[in-house]
């Protein structure tokens, strides 16, 4: 073993692309404070967002590489090594190997820093959505091996970074936001996703395109004529077959690379209201329970009893609590980002009824048989309300006439939003 690391050290590049490629995880890793680093599978997205600069580098230091090893005059760093027919395929291996060994490594301590203990999409989810990434930088680097034989080193490096970076944008979704099966989509993950989990069937399409075509590409045989260097037969074969693959692949698997998971929030605390949050918001307990405790007694305090539900329950992007004595809580960017929970924006969460379908993300609000007019005065109303009860003034207008609401007025507004009864006309 200590020969063949010395040779690889001492003949290739790619063995020195893990330096730069722990910098590069590192650097992700402190991006923005990883604000979202307790979600499993926001936590897995996010380091995707390596591979568009990881990916091309190491697509041209394969290449360079490759292009070296094909030289006439470099046939000793070929013959010097067992089983001379397989230098190119040992040659990607020293280069793909350590930079997913350190991309893996990285993202497991994130999520050992992120306290990550039952993610909602699943363990089995995320461990399949990091080999996806790891079988894409195996990829990167067979594309740029294949075409390093093909050079000489310098063009060979500029070759195939350059065309890597292209097929990057090309294969991912970088050009369009539709609902397609993209070979290079990773995810990136700028906002929460808990509520989603991964389409097995979206992430085995990419292993098994990424994986065939990474075989084909890594095993291509060149032959020399007239002092150039041109595919074999089998050469071409394997270089259509690839191309046939990543133009005609996709059509096979479905377009959704996510779907929904509506589970509850599962860890709960305080009685009158009992608040719920996810397990892996668990850290923000004592950030978040506290302040909703605090409104509630204080609703109490002043006679709103009909307020204070029995049970707040989180919210996610695809759960929305509904029910009598539930009302909802979503945690805003500022929770986060900031370690804080604006008072304006936990009342709004907790009035706004967002499982009511005319307020659903998408729906045109033209095609709603919906008082707006009507709904924005007693939303604000409810909303002031609890401003008020709060001891809270608000330093921005109010974009609605209001009138801060009674006990009794309070608690038939509140049932009739949870009836999604919004403009009062029913």
């Amino acid at each position: 073993m200590r020969t063949k690391l010395g040779y690889a050290v001492h003949t290739l590049i790619g063995p020195w692309l893990v330096l730069p490629a722990i910098v590069l995880d590192v650097v992700t890793f402190l991006q923005r404070g990883m604000p979202w680093r307790g979600e499993g599978m926001w936590t897995a997205d996010w380091f995707a967002v390596a591979l568009f600069i990881l990916g091309p580098v190491s697509a041209g230091v394969a290449a360079v590489d490759a292009a070296r090893l094909t030289r006439p005059g470099n046939i000793h760093l070929v013959l010097s090594v067992p089983r001379p027919e397989r230098v190119y395929l040992r040659a990607a291996l020293w280069c793909a190997g350590p930079v997913a060994a350190a991309h893996v490594s990285t993202i497991a301590v994130a999520l050992l820093v992120g306290q990550v203990r039952q993610p909602s999409a699943g363990w089995w989810a995320i461990i399949a959505s990091v080999s996806v990434q790891v079988l894409a930088i195996f990829w990167y680097v067979a594309l740029g091996s294949a075409l390093g034989r093909f050079a000489s080193p310098l063009v060979a490096g500029l070759l195939g970074a350059t065309s890597s970076f292209v097929l990057n944008y090309t294969l991912s979704n970088a050009f369009d936001s539709d609902q397609q099966f993209r070979l290079l989509k990773f995810g990136g993950a700028t906002i929460t996703l808990l509520g989603r989990t991964y389409n097995a069937a979206y992430l085995g399409g990419q292993a098994i395109l990424l994986f065939t075509t990474t075989l084909l590409l890594v095993t291509l045989r060149v032959r020399s004529r007239s002092g150039m260097r041109m595919p074999s037969a089998a050469g071409w074969a394997a270089a259509c077959a690839a191309v046939g693959l990543l133009a005609f692949g996709p059509a096979l698997f479905p377009n959704n690379r996510q779907v929904d998971v509506p589970v509850p929030p599962d860890v709960c605390t305080g009685d009158a209201p009992q608040i719920c949050l996810f397990d892996e918001h668990r850290r923000y307990t004592d950030l978040v329970v506290p302040q909703v405790q605090q409104v509630m007694d204080k609703a109490k305090h002043k006679g709103y009893q009909a307020l204070v539900p029995q049970r707040v329950l989180e919210q996610s992007r695809t759960y929305l609590p509904s029910g009598p004595a539930v009302q909802r809580l979503w945690l805003p960017a500022e929770v986060y980002e900031q370690g804080q929970l604006p008072l304006e924006l936990l009342v709004e969460s907790l009035v706004s009824p967002w499982h009511c379908k005319e307020l659903r993300p998408g729906v045109d609000p033209m095609t709603v048989d919906l008082d707006w007019q009507a709904y924005h005065s007693r939303y604000f109303s409810l909303f002031m309300t609890w401003m008020q009860i709060a001891d809270h003034r608000l330093d921005r207008p109010v974009p609605a006439e209001y009138r801060v609401l009674n006990p009794a007025e309070a608690q038939v507004m509140v049932e009739d939003f949870q009836r999604c009864e919004l403009d009062g006309r029913s």
